[in-house]
């Protein structure tokens, strides 16, 4: 019986060596993965880094192109220049009154016509102010207000 133990002994003496290194191998290779895994997180994050900062110069040279192809040119002369630079700097404010004047005015006009018809203002009102005015209403202000914010805020939101 102590022969059998004995070689029992001496045959997983023999193997404790082996499940040993068996063990810690597995556990280099384990810590391998992960520190090629935080590896690649670093380089991703390096090229996520890289672009926001590509991105940033492309914002940076699309303005000052704008800028640069809005400089008036000045002739020389005080009067003409400054009709030139009124002039350029009310085109959008101009064309923005004239369609809000008229978008006003056809509005005024629907009113007119439902309260002589006999609907109360209320009424008349409900009528006229629908979904597409709203959507014309938020889509003027948005622009005015709310583009550059979008802008800025979805290119964080996907980053």
């Amino acid at each position: 019986m102590l022969t059998i133990i004995g070689a029992l002994l001496g045959l997983l003496g023999s193997l404790a060596p082996e499940i040993l290194k068996f063990f810690n191998q597995k556990k280099d290779q384990q810590h391998e993965r992960e520190m090629y895994k935080l590896q690649m997180e670093g380089w991703r994050l390096q090229g996520d880094i890289k672009l926001a900062e590509i991105n940033a110069t492309a914002d940076v040279a699309e303005t000052t192109a704008l800028y640069k192809s809005a400089e008036i040119k000045m002739s020389g002369w005080k009067f003409i220049d400054g009709l030139i630079s009124l002039y350029n700097s009310s085109v959008r404010p101009t064309i923005t009154y004239l369609f809000m004047g008229t978008y006003i005015l056809v509005k005024y006009a629907i009113y007119s016509s439902y309260t002589t018809a006999g609907y109360s203002w209320t009424q008349a009102i409900q009528t006229i102010w629908n979904q597409e005015d709203f959507a014309v209403f938020s889509t003027v202000i948005s622009f005015y207000f709310g583009a550059r914010f979008l802008k800025y805020s979805l290119g964080r939101i996907k980053s």
